[in-house]
């Protein structure tokens, strides 16, 4: 009889490295399964929802896929879709008990108790900073401790820059020239402010606390990156990562221990891996918070071998792959009692991802957060096109805030 063939999309997950990465895991499942043959497909993340979107309405040339990673911002809007499984009897309790409560809860089904996504890998945001940077302009990890002190680091530093040699102060975001939902709940959370309205009917974020936060990020984004071309700014933002060396701050949602232990990783750099250190994130005047995501594994209902879907999944968010696969790629486990086990030779990382967790949240799980996270991204995007073209303008983003909101509320409408 001929071995099942399970199409499986993933994610970039480990850059240029994914598909290595994942056939080694792969090769280790087919020893034990002789029954099942795991067919990879590495999907762009700016694709994959319009591409998961057009399966579903049988609008696809593309193969179907069996199992699916998704963001967990997108599990309750495509759980309400009826594109995914219930696929929680499939798991030992023993392993959904273990699992990072926010990001459990932000892959539940909407229609049950059950799990629509099981998460696998986990994004759990911290503080990474530069000692000697910091000492050098008369800062301490302490004056990174609330948002009103870290900004203060950001300008100074920014505004003593005196050529494109310097080191710039802080990388927005783990994506490349982008700002996310993922970048901006934070900051919102931590002054009052929320996405959406308590009942999940219709949007905050154009309420006076969080414009207020909205206001104070881009404001922060602005005083770096503003203006590009203007000699004050000395050129383009550097190339690469806080781990490369250029940035003396960024918040980050992958472990830095496979790059910075790793010699001929392109993003080592001696001094970084020296003089770098973690906190968490800074505090806002109504309380510390931090965004717990990451990315969920789920069988969409037109699988056509779910119980051998759920095989895959079982073994990737077992204890041994999830270590393998973590060390390799540079991402956390989602899996609350190996955390203690990934970090056993970084107690620094250990005790800041533990504190973070205390205070971390994920998004609610609600049939409009796929379509939010769409909403706010390109809202943010147009924000930070508008900043780098030195024309933005508190005017500016009130509107932008108002526009985003109605066109929200406005989609929101259908579902109600």
């Amino acid at each position: 009889m001929s071995p099942v063939k399970l199409n499986f999309w993933l994610m970039p997950n480990g850059d240029f490295d994914t598909l290595n990465v994942i056939e080694k895991e792969i090769a280790n499942f087919e020893k034990w399964h002789a029954n099942i043959r795991i067919e990879p497909t590495i999907i762009p993340w700016s694709h994959a929802w319009d591409r998961l979107m057009n399966v579903h309405k049988h609008q696809s040339e593309l193969v179907p896929p069996d199992i699916i990673q998704i963001g967990t911002t997108w599990v309750s809007t495509l759980s309400y879709l009826g594109v995914l499984r219930d696929i929680s009897s499939f798991f030992d309790e023993e392993v959904k008990a273990d699992l990072i409560v926010p990001l459990k809860e932000a892959s539940r089904s909407l229609d049950s108790d059950g799990l629509a996504g099981m998460p696998w890998l986990a994004d759990i945001r911290m503080l990474y900073y530069r000692s000697d940077i910091l000492k050098s302009f008369g800062f301490e990890p302490k004056d990174l401790k609330t948002f009103d002190l870290f900004k203060n680091v950001c300008l100074t530093i920014q505004n003593k820059r005196k050529s494109i040699q310097d080191k710039f102060p802080f990388r927005l975001s783990g994506h490349s020239e982008v700002i996310l939902i993922h970048d901006l709940a934070p900051w919102i959370w931590g002054m009052g402010g929320d996405f959406l309205s308590p009942d999940l009917t219709k949007v905050a974020f154009d309420g006076p606390k969080a414009k207020k936060a909205i206001r104070w990020y881009f404001d922060l984004v602005n005083g770096l990156y503003g203006g590009q071309n203007s000699k004050k700014r000395y050129g383009v933002i550097p190339a690469g990562t806080f781990f490369s060396g250029r940035y003396a701050m960024e918040i980050i949602g992958k472990s830095p221990l496979y790059n910075l232990s790793n010699l001929k990783h392109s993003n080592y750099s001696r001094k970084v891996a020296k003089n770098y250190g973690v906190i968490s994130f800074p505090e806002g005047p109504k309380g510390k918070y931090q965004f717990i995501g990451g990315s969920s594994l789920a069988v969409p209902k037109w699988s056509r071998y779910p119980e051998e879907s759920a095989e895959w999944i079982r073994f990737l968010v077992s204890s041994e792959s999830q270590m393998r696969h973590g060390y390799r790629i540079g991402v956390f486990p989602s899996r609350t009692s190996l955390l203690k086990k990934y970090f056993k030779d970084s107690k620094q990382e250990y005790e800041v991802i533990s504190a973070t967790l205390k205070n971390g949240k994920s998004l609610p799980a609600s049939p409009l957060l796929g379509t939010l996270e769409r909403i706010i991204n390109a809202f943010c995007d147009r924000v930070l096109k508008t900043i780098r073209s030195g024309k933005y303008s508190d005017n500016f983003l009130n509107k932008e805030i108002d526009q985003a909101a109605m066109e929200a509320n406005y989609i929101f409408s259908m579902y109600t």
